[in-house]
């Protein structure tokens, strides 16, 4: 594995983590989830790293609706 990949799955792990931990009290879920969303975007769907930078992309857009529909309920 090269070491370009290496590195930017561990920075959206740590980015994910961070998140998690600041607006959901626990980071280990969404930094599990961007490693798997990677684990299987490069090895089951064949994706390159532009390509799971995108589903990357597509969690975090998919954070920020669910954040915002949860603010409008309270």
């Amino acid at each position: 594995m090269p070491y370009t990949t290496l590195l930017l799955i561990i920075c959206c792990a740590v980015l994910y983590y961070r998140i998690g931990e600041s607006e959901y009290g626990g980071g280990a879920p969404l930094a599990l989830a961007s490693v798997g969303l990677w684990v299987l975007g490069s090895y089951a769907l064949g994706f390159g790293w532009l390509a799971n930078l995108l589903v990357q992309a597509g969690l975090y857009l998919a954070l920020t609706l669910w954040n915002m529909q949860r603010a409008q309920r309270r």
